[in-house]
């Protein structure tokens, strides 16, 4: 978590003896009251104040200018989870930057290393072509039977409790039934000779610019061809499905 602002407080600058989980060495100035409840903010919210946390210059350090140049002050904060402060490898001002206001443009640099999280594999969908005539009347006794043994207990579990008994009844009797569907590899839509024509193309760029210039449009050409024909063979494949969809509801 950051906590990023103009908080018009100063945490001043600490000794070793006076430095907390919160302020540490590099801070600038003197404390003043807002800086007191700047402190006892983070120390609620277990926060740390990257700005005090490297040394730098004394330019690198201030964030806020008077008008007049005289005065200069540690008044912006970057605020930082406890946990994450190390991941912060540095944190200062870049007063040459042109920001149009009396602040200067504070950043701070982290590296932040993200848990791995393990990719969760697909789990096929139930083959339902195949629940029909015998099959389906042997799901459908199995999943009677097991029902018999969740309505028995539905008065000690609560209803989400009885909502994942029945989901995992139905699929796992329709697994054990019917199977599942297998995956199939996306066919590809560019035909072989369109393939044969890019390899081509490829190998005349740079050695025969004439030839390159006359593949470009074939090559364009036939993928054009490739792709309009998958498309109608979608289409023809929803037409069939839709038709025996229709003879199916009749039925």
């Amino acid at each position: 978590m950051l906590v990023i602002g103009d908080f018009s407080a100063k945490v001043g600058r600490r000794e070793l003896s006076a430095m907390s989980s919160v302020v540490r060495l590099y801070g600038l100035g003197r404390t003043n009251e807002a800086g007191k409840q700047q402190e006892d903010f983070c120390l609620e919210h277990e926060l740390a104040l990257a700005n005090t946390m490297f040394k730098q210059y004394p330019r690198r350090l201030y964030t806020w200018t008077s008008p007049d140049s005289d005065i200069r002050n540690q008044i912006d904060y970057i605020s930082i989870a406890q946990r994450w402060k190390t991941s912060l490898f540095n944190c200062r001002t870049y007063p040459e930057a042109d920001c149009e206001t009396d602040h200067q443009l504070l950043v701070a640099t982290l590296k932040v290393r993200l848990a791995h999280r393990q990719r969760q594999h697909n789990i096929p969908p139930p083959n339902l072509k195949k629940l029909k005539e015998a099959k389906a009347v042997q799901f459908a006794a199995e999943v009677t039977n097991r029902f018999m043994a969740l309505e028995a207990a539905q008065d000690y579990v609560t209803p989400e409790d009885l909502w994942k008994g029945t989901k995992t009844i139905l699929l796992k009797v329709a697994r054990e039934t019917i199977g599942c569907v297998k995956s199939q590899k996306k066919k590809k839509w560019i035909s072989d000779e369109t393939f044969a024509a890019i390899r081509k193309k490829r190998e005349a760029k740079g050695k025969d610019n004439n030839r390159h210039q006359e593949l470009k449009p074939e090559v364009k050409r036939k993928l054009t061809v490739d792709k309009q024909q998958q498309i109608n063979d979608s289409k023809v494949s929803n037409h069939v499905c839709n038709v025996s969809s229709q003879r199916r509801a009749k039925i």
